[in-house]
């Protein structure tokens, strides 16, 4: 039985939502629209990211923003930035996008208490809705002294690298007068150069965000892999940090996502995330709390293109739920040995659209948040049951589900709050409106 209901992040832009909800946005929970929720209990407090966006589509400009718990979901802080993409130009509009973006963040706790997350970033384009703006042939990293470095491009196709300390080195290996800043602001001597992950001229700005210029030496237009924490349950954060060259191949060319809602910290603080490529689902993981990152190379289970969620059986194996291309099973697979590397399962009798889902396990019990129709619609949370052959879990029986909403449901992702409750993010509009639920366990199982 539902606890509560509260509307965590509400587009203000009847543009993207329907114009009666907008009215319930405010300066707590508000934006022009938000997309992509990801919700984590940090040492008692709930954390709930999402993108806040300029135009209710996956490219523009968008930020991630949190709101904090700290009373299991009742009451929730005001809504903050912690990653800030560099813009040139903002507009309320699909049709500008002379903005770099972060998208689909995804957070795990690490065994120090840090919430680690990680996020795509690109910069100015389309993402992947536009592959003709992206740079299909310019490497993006090149390896010097055993350590892979950010290369940047001169208009004339002459490449630098630039080395940890933000110094940039030209194609001879000679210092330049040019260094990197933050998120890509480029420096000569003391003069302000540009950013790297933009193009051209300040133009309109529409949503009152910081705003710049594009620098003549740029960074590949592709996908990138960010990493920030927090050390102090979800109020401050680092800087976004690039994990790319850690994790990336050659072969992934220029998408490499991240997998939106989730990951999971083991029993010995090995941190697993879900990412994804175009053709097939991948692991990466962290023994360091997300310090170094390692990719698992041999990952053969997502029978589509699209996005995975890990969740921890009781034996400590890792399953994974696959995303499927229409509505039907789950495909699922399993790891023994922390992610090491995987073996394929049977789909699992979980049906669902083409859509993300969010896992959690409570003892012998996972439960899944996700749509039960053919569209997204009907969010539900199905309860199953580890099936456990020897001391071995081999397979999840589905016991029963309950109810989260009957009309549009999305993107989601499901928190333990405490030994009593458990609470689910949701998406209940297709753009700017995702709510917050909270269930007592004793009424799943």
């Amino acid at each position: 039985m539902m606890n509560n209901k509260n509307v965590i992040f509400c587009g203000n832009n009847a543009d993207f939502l329907r114009e009666e909800l907008t009215k319930e946005s405010n300066e707590a929970n508000g934006g022009v629209a938000f997309r992509i929720p990801s919700i984590v209990n940090a040492n008692g407090t709930l954390v709930a990211v999402s993108d806040r966006q300029s135009c209710g589509m996956d490219w523009g400009y968008i930020e991630l923003v949190v709101r904090r718990s700290e009373d299991g979901g009742k009451t929730w802080s005001n809504v903050e930035s912690i990653a800030t993409p560099p813009a040139r130009a903002t507009k309320k509009s699909a049709e500008c996008f002379a903005s770099s973006f972060f998208i689909n963040p995804c957070m795990t706790v690490a065994k120090n208490g840090d919430i680690v997350l990680i996020t795509n970033f690109y910069p100015e384009s389309k993402g992947i809705h536009n592959e003709k703006l992206l740079d299909k042939k310019k490497i993006p990293y090149t390896s010097v002294s055993g350590e892979f470095c950010p290369v940047i491009y001169d208009r004339d196709g002459n490449f630098y690298s630039v080395r940890k300390d933000g110094s940039v080195f030209d194609k001879s290996n000679t210092k330049t007068s040019y260094r990197v800043e933050g998120i890509g602001n480029l420096y000569k001597n003391d003069e302000y150069y540009g950013n790297i992950y933009l193009n051209g001229a300040m133009g309109k700005n529409e949503l009152n965000a910081e705003t710049t210029f594009g620098a003549k030496i740029k960074a590949p237009k592709r996908s990138y892999v960010f990493m920030i924490k927090s050390s102090d349950n979800g109020k401050t954060w680092s800087t976004p940090v690039d994990i790319t060259p850690m994790i990336l191949d050659e072969k992934d060319g220029t998408f490499l996502g991240v997998s939106a809602g989730t990951g999971v910290t083991n029993k010995n603080g090995r941190i697993i995330m879900p990412l994804y490529t175009k053709k097939d689902a991948l692991s990466i993981y962290s023994d360091d709390n997300g310090e170094t990152w390692h990719r698992t190379r041999n990952q053969k289970y997502n029978e589509v293109r699209g996005e995975w969620v890990p969740a921890i059986s009781p034996d400590g194996s890792i399953f994974a739920f696959g995303m499927q291309n229409k509505y039907k099973k789950t495909p699922l697979s399993i790891s023994r040995n922390d992610s090491n590397n995987w073996n394929k399962l049977s789909p699992t009798d979980l049906y669902s659209p083409n859509c993300q889902k969010s896992v959690i396990t409570l003892g012998d019990y996972v439960l899944c948040s996700h749509p039960s129709e053919k569209k997204r619609e009907k969010g539900i949370i199905s309860v199953g049951k580890f099936r456990i052959k020897g001391t071995q879990a081999v397979g999840i029986d589905w016991v029963g589900h309950q109810k989260i909403n009957d009309g549009f449901f999305a993107y989601s992702s499901l928190v333990k709050i405490d030994n009593d409750n458990i609470g689910v993010l949701y998406e209940s509009e297709p753009s700017s409106y995702i709510e917050f639920k909270t269930f007592k366990i004793s009424d799943l199982i």
